[in-house]
C-alpha cells in the first residue's frame, strides 16, 4: 500500500507512510481523503475560552469510494516528523470525529495521548 504513486497528489510521503502503519487492514472501507488545517474560534458562552475548529480543504480532497458508511481521513502536517489526523467516521448510531497527532521517529509512529478536539 505505501507506494506514493497510487495517491493523489496532495498526500505527502507522511501521511502515505501513515496510511500504510494505521490503515493497511482497512485501506478498503476508506471513503474519502484529505487535507484540514484549524481555525481557532470563540466560546459563545464566554470570550475567554476558545475553541478549535476543523476546515476541511475542498481544494485537496477526494473521494476514493461510495459505501454505505463513511470513513473519511483528513491530515493536517504540522512538521517533517509531526503529523494530525482528523478521521470522521460514520457508525450506527452516528458519526465519530477524533483527531489525534503522531510523530514518526524512527521508522515507526507514536500516537499522542491527548485527543484534539
Amino acid at each position: 500500500m505505501g507506494d506514493t504513486k497510487n495517491f493523489p497528489g496532495f498526500l505527502s510521503c507522511l501521511m502515505v507512510k501513515w496510511l500504510d502503519s494505521f490503515e493497511r487492514d482497512t485501506v478498503n472501507k476508506i471513503t474519502c481523503l484529505g487535507l484540514f488545517t484549524w481555525k481557532d474560534t470563540a466560546s459563545k458562552t464566554t470570550s475567554k475560552k476558545s475553541k478549535n475548529k476543523v476546515i476541511l480543504d475542498a481544494n485537496n480532497k477526494i473521494f476514493v469510494r461510495t459505501l454505505p458508511l463513511e470513513y473519511s481521513i483528513y491530515f493536517n502536517e504540522i512538521s517533517e516528523s509531526c503529523l494530525q489526523v482528523f478521521i470522521i467516521q460514520e457508525v450506527e448510531i452516528g458519526v465519530k470525529r477524533t483527531a489525534f497527532e503522531y510523530h514518526y521517529v524512527g521508522e515507526t509512529f507514536s500516537k499522542g495521548k491527548k485527543e484534539l478536539m
